[in-house]
């Protein structure tokens, strides 16, 4: 529940963000991550995997490698909705990654139908990172 509040809190704060404008013109566009917004991004990595992991101790759950993959793959999804919120081409690449981990590992788990929602997530980010990568490309950037 935790997971999709924050889901649902930054898809909120990424729409508004999106839609900002000043004198017609977009304030957040587009753009890569700088050192610090990597640091940022590092921090709720981990920050997130602490959190996930005691969160399962709290509930007395028996931790397996599988929860140690989840765990990791939530700290990578967590931060991917942090840079898409922002604007961040690496976001793609954190779905693509978490996305590629997780499908196998809900197939493993007897979740057929979760491990195919991920591999269309899988596809969905390959095209958002080229549709970024493309418009970076063709976009002037300033200084």
């Amino acid at each position: 529940m935790m997971m999709n509040f924050y889901y649902s809190v930054m898809s909120v704060y990424g729409w508004w963000n999106w839609a900002r404008k000043k004198d017609n013109k977009v304030v957040v566009p587009i753009s890569r991550t700088n050192v610090r917004e990597k640091l940022i991004g590092f921090a709720l990595f981990f920050v997130t995997m602490i959190i996930t992991y005691l969160v399962y101790l709290a509930f007395d759950y028996k931790l397996e490698i599988v929860n140690y993959i989840d765990i990791f793959t939530s700290g990578i999804f967590f931060t991917a909705m942090w840079y898409m919120a922002t604007k961040k081409l690496e976001n793609w690449t954190l779905w693509i990654f978490a996305d590629l981990i997780t499908v196998p590992l809900y197939a493993y788990r007897g979740l057929g139908m979760l491990s195919l929602q991920y591999l269309i997530f899988t596809i969905l980010a390959i095209q958002g990172y080229l549709a970024w990568k493309k418009h970076l490309h063709n976009t002037p950037q300033t200084a």
